[in-house]
């Protein structure tokens, strides 16, 4: 344990208030003394608190090397007790000696002693009191940095889940088109850059604005409705003030992507998508709603319910006990809800 610049300001402060509390309490002996014995006691304790000083410093090396070995209590107790005996008597020794007070052992020397004794041992209470709090600190920041590193890793890793399974579906599309139709080949390629563009201010920032989220899947949507022409109707009610929200990169994305793959598949006809989000005060609701059949991922073999589950994660992370997350079917259409309490300083 270092004796940082801070140990020193408390010895200095300490050992300057403990020389001005002997004087004071010396005072009521010395209503009939002169100037002469003011400044004899004010030297007296001076020196009395100096030697204390050099004295603690002795103690606190021998303490902190005990401490930083992860010593017993017991040890450091008995340390301290003998170190504050022997020291107490070497302490009023020097002090004796100093001011030429002799015999140095005078009959209330043992009397004496046992004040300095007590002294001592209030300081290594108070050094070893303080060291248990410092490491305790440290404790507790090397566990909450461990935590926000794991919480971190955890959440880059649910992050980099989503996009290559959007870019794998889109460049399936893409390929597809390239002999075929390569004029919406090539429109396809232009609107994945504008994906890319949103993923790069993604992992540029943890929360994006909902305004940026929406015009990457807009892009996503463009590459869909070429791919499936007429199969696709898309709809968008974003109310005022929902654009500004903002929220996990990539977290509304998954829902329109399930959308578009689970509907074609349950219906034979168009496709409607309805993507509605809007905004009351601090609180964001976000909808995305297609005709069709409702059915777990676990009843899809060909779903492995990653991309649901992500968002569930990752909301509990971002807003843990500030969201609603509700998945189910309604009158034909199956709905994807989301609804979040954003934090106090985007709801001003």
């Amino acid at each position: 344990m270092r004796l940082g610049a801070r140990f020193w300001k408390v010895q200095l402060w300490g050992w300057g208030a403990y020389a001005l509390a002997g004087y004071v309490l010396s005072i009521p002996n010395l209503e009939h003394g002169g100037t002469k014995e003011h400044l004899f006691v004010i030297g007296l304790k001076l020196v009395r608190s100096l030697l204390g000083l050099g004295i603690s410093l002795t103690m606190a090396r021998v303490l902190s090397r005990l401490w930083a070995r992860r010593a017993p209590a017991w040890v450091l107790g008995t340390v301290g007790l003998t170190l504050s005996s022997l020291l107490a008597v070497v302490w009023l020794g020097l002090l004796r000696w100093s001011f030429g007070l002799v015999p140095v052992f005078h009959p209330a020397f043992t009397h004496d002693a046992l004040n300095c004794t007590i002294v001592l041992l209030a300081w290594s209470a108070l050094f070893l009191g303080n060291a248990y709090r410092l490491d305790l600190e440290a404790e507790r920041e090397r566990a909450l940095r461990a935590l926000s590193l794991a919480t971190e890793a955890r959440w880059q890793m649910l992050r980099y889940q989503v996009n290559p399974h959007f870019l794998f579906n889109a460049l399936n599309s893409i390929r597809a088109l390239v002999d075929e139709e390569p004029g919406r080949a090539r429109q396809m390629i232009t609107e994945l850059a504008d994906f890319f563009r949103y993923s790069l201010l993604e992992t540029r920032e943890r929360e994006v604005p909902l305004g940026e989220e929406l015009r990457a899947i807009r892009s996503y949507l463009e590459i869909q409705r070429i791919r499936f022409e007429e199969r696709l109707r898309v709809t968008f009610d974003v109310g005022p003030g929902a654009e500004g929200a903002r929220l996990p990169g990539f977290l509304i994305h998954p829902l329109v992507e399930n959308a578009v793959k689970h509907g074609l598949d349950s219906q034979k006809g168009p496709l409607e998508l309805r993507i509605r989000a809007s905004r009351q005060g601090d609180t964001l609701e976000v909808e995305v709603a297609n005709t069709g059949s409702w059915r777990e991922p676990t009843s899809r073999p060909e779903s492995t319910g990653t991309g649901l589950a992500n968002v569930r994660e990752r909301l509990e992370h971002a807003y843990p006990g500030r969201h609603r997350f509700t998945v189910g079917a309604d009158g034909g259409w199956v709905r994807a809800s989301l609804h979040v309490e954003l934090a106090r300083r985007e709801a001003a």
